[in-house]
């Protein structure tokens, strides 16, 4: 349904845009055409009074004169009446019909002087032809002037209005589509809200695939097995051919994380504006995932060599001496950057660290690893699932490093040889 709105309004928009450029194609057309009939008016107009001056002219023929100055009254006339076929303004309408009262009164004056040059009368004439006849001509002149001016004001305010309907049509249509589709969004049935819980599951269904480069060899972290529950011991006092009792089932254990601080904290890691914000979210995930410190590692430019950019738990002189990784190294953050897979390395004492490499996967490729060290001799299969949540969120956040020029051109040769 809002797409049959949606493409009804585009092809109302369409078809009122062809119209409106159809009438102002026409105003334009009507409006040369009205500059033209009035530039051979005038101009008919100044043949008429040359013609006329020819009445009393030594040496000419006044029969001829008087024919032609008959067929220019026609033609003024001729031109007067399209003129007022092709005006709509009224004022232009008055305009015209004052240069009509004006040619009447042109041609009474101009049979007065035919009659005074057929009497023999030549001064009388002059002075018809050259003082009488002035004043009427240059109204008619006047008149075509101001009518051609009120219907030029009149079309162009028409194409003006013309136009701003034409930009105000095209957002309308935009915001009449929005209103369509916040209609429909609003009247669709909506399921039950999820739990916290529930949306971090169904977050985690919906991670894509992790992506395999062709040709490295992949280590995969086993999950790690609860030992099973012991049996309770018999009851004290009890003999030797008493029948020891079974304990109940113990109680699942508690996760070693909290599902619904790791989904605040992507929450927060996608609100991020500001690098100096990290700090302080990189301590929280370091106390969501119960990790004793974390380096988020950055791979530079020209896909060689990784850094350390960010860091919690670990002092300035550790880091510093910890430097860059070769992304070809032989240590889990190296091989977790080129399998594209998490890795996670067991404590070899008693109280000893564990430690997981979590590579930060983006469309474009991997572009990190977030590394953590965690107090338990062997990582949880909790905490590396909460990792790899917090590690997909971190990867929005990050691009690789560009080297300084000293740096960047044997980086790039090495990855070339």
């Amino acid at each position: 349904m809002l797409l049959i709105v949606s493409c009804a309004l585009a092809g109302a928009a369409v078809y009122q845009s062809f119209r409106f450029h159809q009438d102002e194609q026409s105003n334009r057309a009507a409006l040369s055409a009205i500059e033209r009939e009035t530039s051979t008016v005038v101009a008919t107009l100044a043949e008429l009074r040359r013609v006329q001056a020819a009445y009393v002219a030594v040496g000419q023929g006044p029969d001829f004169w008087m024919r032609r100055a008959g067929e220019l009254i026609g033609d003024v006339e001729n031109g007067l009446a399209r003129l007022r076929s092709m005006t709509r303004e009224a004022s232009a309408q008055a305009h015209l019909a004052d240069a009509g009262t004006a040619l009447s009164d042109l041609v009474q004056l101009d049979g007065r002087a035919r009659s005074a040059v057929g009497s023999q009368q030549t001064f009388f004439a002059s002075d018809i032809v050259f003082d009488e006849s002035v004043l009427p001509a240059q109204r008619i002149a006047e008149s075509l002037a101001a009518a051609r001016d009120a219907e030029l004001a009149a079309l162009t305010a028409a194409s003006d209005q013309l136009r701003l309907m034409q930009q105000a049509m095209m957002p309308a249509a935009l915001v009449l589509v929005l209103l369509a589709a916040w209609f429909a969004g609003s009247t669709r049935t909506r399921g039950p809200a999820l739990s916290k819980n529930e949306e971090v599951a169904l977050m985690l269904r919906q991670l894509p695939p992790p992506v395999k480069k062709p040709g490295v060899p992949v280590t995969i972290t086993p999950p790690v097995a609860t030992p099973p529950a012991s049996r309770a011991a018999a009851a004290p006092g009890s003999g030797a051919g008493s029948t020891p009792a079974t304990a109940a089932p113990a109680a699942p254990p508690a996760p070693a994380i909290d599902v619904a601080e790791v989904a605040e904290l992507c929450v927060d890691l996608a609100r991020v504006v500001d690098s100096r914000d990290m700090p302080a979210l990189l301590e929280r995930a370091g106390r969501t995932l119960g990790a004793t410190g974390l380096i988020v590692w950055v791979v530079d430019t020209t896909g060689t060599r990784l850094t350390p950019a960010l860091a919690h738990g670990y002092r300035d002189r550790v880091l510093a001496r910890l430097g860059t990784l070769d992304v070809d190294a032989d240590n889990p953050t190296s091989l977790a950057f080129r399998s594209v897979q998490p890795q996670s390395v067991p404590g070899s004492g008693e109280n000893a660290t564990s430690a997981i490499a979590v590579p930060l996967v983006t469309t474009s490729g991997c572009h990190g690893v977030l590394a953590a060290e965690l107090p338990a001799r062997r990582p949880l299969p909790d905490s590396l699932a909460g990792a790899r949540i917090v590690a997909a969120q971190l990867a929005t956040l990050i691009s690789p490093i560009e080297l300084p020029a000293a740096d960047a051109e044997p980086s790039r040769q090495a990855a070339q040889g």
